[in-house]
C-alpha cells in the first residue's frame, strides 16, 4: 500500500492497482496533475464531510465511473453536482466493500458539515480497509472517549489525524489521543498549515507522539506501507 499526501486532508492511496482518493480539495491542482495524474482518475472517492476544504475538488476526481462513498446527504449532494454513475450513501456504523481490496467503515467525529447554509449529514471518520492494512482517516474531529472503542473493534494500523487546532484538535490533544487510545504503527499529521488559522508545529507534535511511528509527509510526499 502507497498513500501519498495530496495536502490537507487529502490522500491518495494506491494498492494492487486500484486508487483510492479521500477528501479531495487541492490547493494546487496543477502540481496534482503533473506530479500525481492518477488523482485525477481515481477508483474510488471517500468523504469524511461537506466543508469546501475536503470536497473542494470534487468535480475535479469524480468521473462517470468513478465510486463515491460518503455519508448519505452528502452522497446526495454530489450526486448533483457530478456525473458519477455510482454513488454509494452510507451512515455511521456501516460498512461498504469496494472491492476485494477496498472497503470503507463509517465512524463518529464531533464536527459539522454544511455547504452554506445547506446541512450534508453527520460529520464522520472513516476506517479504510487497504489490504492487509486498516487506515483510520479521523476526518475533521476534537477528541472523544469512543476512539478506544474504535481501536478496540477496529484495529487501524495506520492513523491519518488532524493536528491543526481550532476547527479540529490540535497538536497536545492529538498526540494525547495517538498515545492514550490507539495502537498504529504508522500516524500522519494532516489538517495543519494549509491557512494561516491552523498553523501548527508537527516536529513537536512528533515529539510527544511515544506510542506510534510519525510520518511527516510534505504535500506530494509518500509513504509506503
Amino acid at each position: 500500500m502507497k498513500i501519498t499526501f495530496l495536502g490537507h486532508a487529502c490522500f491518495l492511496i494506491e494498492h494492487n492497482g486500484k486508487t483510492l482518493v479521500t477528501d479531495p480539495f487541492f490547493f494546487d491542482s496543477d502540481a496534482v496533475k503533473r506530479l500525481y495524474p492518477q488523482a485525477l482518475t481515481p477508483d474510488f472517492v471517500v468523504a469524511t464531510h461537506g466543508h469546501d476544504d475536503h470536497i473542494g475538488s470534487i468535480e475535479l476526481v469524480m468521473k462517470e465511473k468513478t465510486v463515491f462513498v460518503g455519508i448519505v446527504e452528502l452522497a446526495s449532494y454530489v450526486s448533483e453536482i457530478t456525473n458519477s454513475s455510482t454513488l454509494l450513501g452510507m451512515n455511521i456504523g456501516g460498512t461498504v466493500k469496494l472491492n476485494d481490496d477496498f472497503s470503507v467503515t463509517m465512524v463518529k467525529a464531533d464536527h459539522s458539515s454544511s455547504i452554506g447554509a445547506r446541512y450534508l449529514g453527520e460529520p464522520t471518520g472513516l476506517i479504510i480497509k487497504v489490504g492487509e492494512h486498516t487506515v483510520y482517516h479521523f476526518g475533521d474531529t476534537g477528541i472523544f472517549g469512543d476512539m478506544k472503542l474504535i481501536n478496540e473493534l477496529y484495529k487501524p494500523d495506520v492513523g491519518l489525524i488532524p493536528i491543526g487546532g481550532r476547527f479540529t484538535m490540535d497538536v497536545p490533544t492529538a498526540a494525547y489521543a495517538v498515545n492514550e487510545f490507539f495502537d498504529f504503527k504508522t500516524c500522519i499529521p494532516m489538517h495543519y498549515d494549509t491557512f494561516p488559522p491552523i498553523k501548527a508545529d508537527v516536529n513537536d507534535f512528533a515529539k510527544r507522539v511515544t506510542r506510534s511511528k510519525v510520518a511527516i509527509l510534505k504535500p506530494f510526499e509518500s509513504v509506503d506501507l
